[in-house]
């Protein structure tokens, strides 16, 4: 059987260019397991790497948002991935130059406080038939990844812990 929730970690900043942007339909990588580190080592979920598991990711984006580490590779790895969305997203004609450049902004100008961790608690029930495995290939290590593609609002719980 399942367990019955889907976890993932995502920086504020994000979720707000998703709200805004995107029609508050959000694309995440999620996990069956919080922390798989609290997992018996021989568990199914246990094979997570710290990339990959929403506690580690949570803890160490917020520990650089604490201490305001201006050479955070989260924080870096997080202003490409927008920056490229951004783009992507206008090239496609998913949102205009103006919110491609207004998106571009403020992932450029943001403060620290924004790139503060969000906790997304998805209820599996909810978005059962839209979840993907994600390849072998892409994960970051043998644990089992997921994508939801198109995450409504209405679908997940967000906690600040």
């Amino acid at each position: 059987m399942d367990p019955p929730l889907l976890f993932s970690t995502n920086a504020y900043l994000k979720y707000l260019i998703q709200l805004r942007f995107r029609g508050d339909v959000h694309y995440v990588w999620c996990s069956e397991y919080f922390d798989s580190n609290t997992l018996s080592r021989y568990a199914a979920g246990a094979g997570s790497a710290p990339s990959s598991n929403p506690a580690d990711i949570y803890r160490q984006l917020s520990l650089d948002v604490t201490n305001k580490d201006r050479h955070s590779l989260k924080i870096s790895a997080q202003k490409a991935s927008l920056t490229k969305l951004a783009i992507n997203w206008e090239r496609n004609g998913e949102i205009t130059s103006d919110e491609k450049a207004e998106i571009i902004f403020m992932v450029d100008n943001a403060a620290f406080d924004d790139w503060r961790p969000l906790l997304y608690v998805i209820p599996r029930s909810l978005v059962s038939s839209r979840i993907k495995i994600v390849p072998i290939h892409l994960r970051a290590s043998y644990g089992v990844e997921y994508i939801v593609e198109d995450l409504k609002r209405t679908e997940f719980e967000i906690l600040e812990i």
